[in-house]
């Protein structure tokens, strides 16, 4: 290598103090402090955040200038060296990444369960906006929005166009003295370390509950196994296999970074501790002076923004999450979650994890429970991620100073290693998922316990339909009659989830239930439930046996035009969907699959407003029409069909039924709007109906129904984390 020394980036100098010792003491002080003081500890996250962001402040503008610094020192040779085996390293890393998830998928436990909605079953799935993350339109902009990939096509752009550049020397002296400047900042910040671990890890051990973490266990175990599969032996195997270098070197040469990396959360601060560490290690081969010293800082930076083995093995929360909510991947869907979740890989995971959720139709509640166990996973796969870049430096670099040889019987050992550890680490974590229960989805039995909110409205339910004992005077008004008895009579149908039906207790509960429960104590009057069947609703109604009916009507335009009641405005909009055995899924989640399929039979709900939908987008189905939806999972004949319902009544029955699933090939296509059926043509009542729909909607009223009974929220009070202080010293004062 012929460009002269005295542009090299040179190896950033050893820190003074004893890293690995200091953080280690302030990690446990943090704990120690966390678990004192509870919640209250959470105040100290302030010292983490300082010290992060003071780390953070030089990373990006240092991969900038090393980068056009180290790359534009290069001939075409060595670029050309570069780009053919750096590449071949990456592609071998995100292999290793990629089957891990793979393989680890295998751990978890066959299970059937339904999910509530979500509106994510509604929606088309997001686009990821690929130019404005890689393309570099305006660097200024990309260095602002931390726009890592961008930032890095644009530095290895320019850093290649001086390749060759008879005149190169002046300007790649500067940035390589603004690398050096920036290295020295970086190196005065870690000297801060202690002080910023002790507040992360105090904050951390405070607030992070137990319950919040068994809730997610079965992925956090996934994660903890595969990062210490892939970072204590898979990679170190790889390098021991290619290099002359012991796993005991390689260890102490990582060792610093990594408990750094754990405790801080972000690879960005420890590139230079990777990289001395690095350089630490090639010293013991090789002098790394001269025309070798720069090779480690250009290799780094220019592998940094590439997807990591933690990015990657993150991407374990999709497949558990799919598998919580009942509806696990498909061995087709793995290769199309692993390769687009690897491009995602170029951004954050904040971004990648909701996009691929979105993507699989996965409930995107559950992302809420990988932001809470953040603090601790995150960690996890950026230890996997900082030996990824110590592996592709040490690897790439041994390639380029011509250490690397592969030892072909080392590596036939490592790989049987590999292969049984594995092997032994699935089988004992999916014997632990199985036979301890801990980690599998909940039971489904929350629709089945569901309860109203308390409430002082006088309310019978009867189990017989009959007319109203008192008729309509002369000139009376239905709503009169309403105000004068003091009573409303409302029609309602026994197993229409989650709208009306009744609970475990025999209780009659749901959405439109609790809705008239409101109605009435608004209007200071008592409720009569009285069962009626659809296909008998405009006769109820003409017999006077109820004022309104309930339970996911929707506007019948057949029967709007019999004159005989009238309907109000709309409290809910629900989604056109199918029911379908689980092995049915992938085909009728797309429209263009569906209209593939020849005689196929649908069952559907007489009277439905979605008989019109199927006809006109599904014209190639038969449709089946049944007197209720119970029908359709009762009747042994139906069982292999699929139902067609709304999204949000859908999910309620696959909490009951797990083994079928929603799907939507329509997202924001089909839909209808859920009203209430008014008895006679009283229009008083319909006005009055109108406006106070209108200030439920307001209020936030229906919405609140809605995330309960639709969604499945619940809302507990908040209880302060267990501490030493509060729950021990001061009790016992």
């Amino acid at each position: 290598m012929s460009p002269s020394t005295d542009l090299a980036i040179s190896e950033p100098k050893p820190s003074r103090f004893s890293s690995t010792w200091w953080i280690v003491l302030s990690l446990l002080l943090g704990i120690g402090v966390g678990l004192f003081f509870g919640e209250d500890a959470a105040n100290l996250q302030i010292l983490g955040d300082i010290y992060i962001g003071l780390l953070q402040m030089t990373v990006l503008p240092y991969i900038l200038f090393a980068l056009i610094a180290n790359i534009g020192l290069l001939n075409y040779f060595e670029a050309r060296l570069l780009a053919k085996h750096g590449l071949l390293i990456l592609i071998i890393l995100w292999s290793i990444g990629i089957l891990s998830v793979w393989a680890f998928s295998l751990a978890l436990p066959h299970t059937e369960t339904g999910s509530f909605f979500s509106t994510l079953l509604t929606k088309a799935p997001a686009k990821l906006e690929f130019i404005d993350l890689f393309i570099p339109a305006n660097p200024f902009l990309s260095l602002s929005q931390n726009a890592v990939p961008a930032v890095v096509l644009f530095s290895m752009l320019f850093g290649i166009a001086c390749i060759g550049y008879t005149e190169r020397k002046s300007l790649l002296q500067h940035c390589d003295q603004a690398a050096k400047v920036l290295l020295r900042v970086n190196s005065f910040v870690v000297k801060l370390t202690p002080l910023g671990v002790f507040g992360i890890a105090a904050s951390a051990a405070g607030t992070l509950t137990l319950e919040e973490f068994f809730r997610v266990q079965a992925y956090v175990l996934m994660l903890l196994l595969a990062v210490l599969l892939v970072t204590l032996v898979v990679l170190p195997s790889l390098i021991m296999s290619c290099t002359p270098f012991s796993y005991r070197q390689i260890f102490r040469a990582s060792r610093d970074a990594l408990l750094t990396v754990f405790v801080v959360g972000s690879i960005f601060v420890v590139i230079p501790m990777l990289t001395q560490g690095v350089c630490h290690l090639l010293r013991q081969k090789t002098m790394p002076s001269g025309e070798h010293a720069r090779i480690p800082d250009m290799i780094l930076p220019l592998a940094y923004p590439f997807p990591d083995m933690g990015r990657l093995l993150s991407l374990v929360f999709i497949v558990f999450a799919a598998w919580f909510y009942g509806s696990p991947l498909t061995f087709f869907e793995y290769p199309e979650m692993l390769s687009i979740g690897l491009f995602l890989s170029f951004g954050k995971l904040i971004t990648a994890i909701p996009f691929l959720l979105n993507l699989f139709r996965i409930p995107d509640d559950i992302f809420n429970l990988f932001l809470t166990v953040g603090v601790i996973c995150r960690r996890f796969a950026d230890v996997a991620g900082a030996m990824h870049l110590l592996t592709f430096t040490i690897l790439t670099t041994a390639i380029m100073t011509g250490i690397f040889k592969i030892r072909w019987r080392k590596l036939i050992w490592s790989i049987i290693v590999i292969l049984l550890s594995f092997v032994l680490s699935i089988s004992l974590l999916k014997y632990y998922l199985v036979y301890s229960g801990i980690g599998q989805p909940s039971s489904n039995q929350q629709i089945e316990s569901m309860q109203l909110q308390p409430s002082n409205v006088n309310v019978k339910v009867f189990n017989y339909s009959f007319p109203n004992p008192v008729p309509l005077g002369d000139g009376q008004t239905i709503l009169d009659r309403i105000l004068q008895r003091k009573l409303i009579r409302i029609g309602f149908i026994e197993d229409d989830l989650p709208f009306s039906y009744f609970n475990k207790s025999n209780q009659l509960v749901g959405f439109d239930v609790e809705l008239m429960y409101q109605l009435a104590d608004d209007l200071d009057i008592g409720i009569e439930f009285i069962p009626y069947e659809r296909e008998y609703l405009l006769q109820d109604m003409e017999e006077d046996r109820f004022d309104i009916a309930i339970s996911s009507l929707t506007a019948n335009p057949h029967l709007l035009a019999s004159r005989q009641f009238l309907y109000s405005s709309s409290y809910l909009d629900t989604h056109f969907a199918f029911v379908v055995p689980d092995h049915l899924r992938t085909v009728f989640s797309d429209a263009d699959s569906v209209r593939e399929l020849k005689n196929f039979r649908v069952g559907i709900r007489n009277g439905s407003v979605f008989v019109d939908h199927i006809k006109y987008h599904f014209p190639n189905l038969q449709v089946d029409e049944l007197d209720s939806e119970a029908d359709f999972f009762a009747v042994e004949s139906f069982r292999q069909e699929a139902l067609v319902t709304s999204a949000e009544g859908g999910s309620a029955w696959t909490l009951l039924y797990p083994g079928y699933h929603v799907v939507d090939p329509l997202p924001g296509k089909a839909g209808a709007p859920l009203v209430i059926a008014i008895s006679g043509l009283d229009l008083q009542l319909e006005k009055y109906l109108n406006t106070w729909i209108m200030l439920k909607r307001q209020s936030g009223d229906i919405q609140q129904l809605f995330e309960y009974w639709i969604q499945g929220k619940t809302t507990n009070a908040h209880k302060p984390r267990w501490s030493i202080w509060h729950d021990v010293l001061k009790k016992s004062e």
